[in-house]
C-alpha cells in the first residue's frame, strides 16, 4: 500500500492535491467516476475541482476531499476545451462549471476565447480523459 498525500509527477506534468490515496489492488474501473464521488464536488477559481475520492482506509472512512487542479491537464484549443498536458485552459476561458451524471461522467464547461477574442461554449467530458489519465500515471509511481 502506498499513500500519496499528494502526487508530483515528473516533466510537469499534474499535482493533485492533499488527500488522494492510491492502493497496490486499485479498484477494476475505467473510468475517474469510478474512483471519486461528485456529490458536494465543486468547482473553484475556474479551475480547481473537489471531490471525494477513495484512499486505502475503507475501513475507517473511504473518502477523502480531494482538490485536483485542472489547468495541469485541460487546455483551450481555438475555442474548445481539450485535454493538454499544463494548458492552463482558465487563463482564456471564463464562467466555468461542471456537471455530474452519478457514476457515469463529469462534464466541464466553459466561455472559451478563440484567435479572434470571441468567446464559444465549450465542454469536455472529464470522465475518460485527463483525469483518468492522470490517475493511472498517479499509480505508476
Amino acid at each position: 500500500m502506498r499513500p500519496l498525500a499528494q502526487i508530483i509527477l515528473p516533466a510537469g506534468l499534474m499535482v493533485l492535491a492533499a488527500g488522494w490515496a492510491a492502493s497496490d489492488n486499485p479498484p477494476q474501473t475505467q473510468s475517474f467516476v469510478g474512483y471519486c464521488a461528485f456529490v458536494g464536488a465543486n468547482l473553484t477559481g475556474d479551475h480547481w475541482l473537489g471531490a471525494f475520492c477513495r484512499n486505502n482506509m475503507t475501513s475507517v472512512f473511504g473518502y477523502n476531499y480531494t482538490w485536483i487542479d485542472l489547468d495541469l491537464c485541460v487546455g483551450n484549443n481555438g475555442s474548445q476545451l481539450v485535454p493538454y498536458d499544463n494548458g492552463n485552459y482558465s487563463t482564456s476561458c471564463t464562467d466555468c462549471s461542471t456537471s455530474a451524471k452519478p457514476k457515469e461522467t463529469i462534464i466541464l464547461t466553459c466561455s472559451c476565447q478563440d484567435l479572434n477574442r470571441h468567446f464559444f461554449n465549450s465542454s469536455l467530458d472529464l470522465s475518460n480523459g485527463p483525469l483518468w489519465q492522470l490517475i493511472k500515471l498517479a499509480e505508476s509511481y
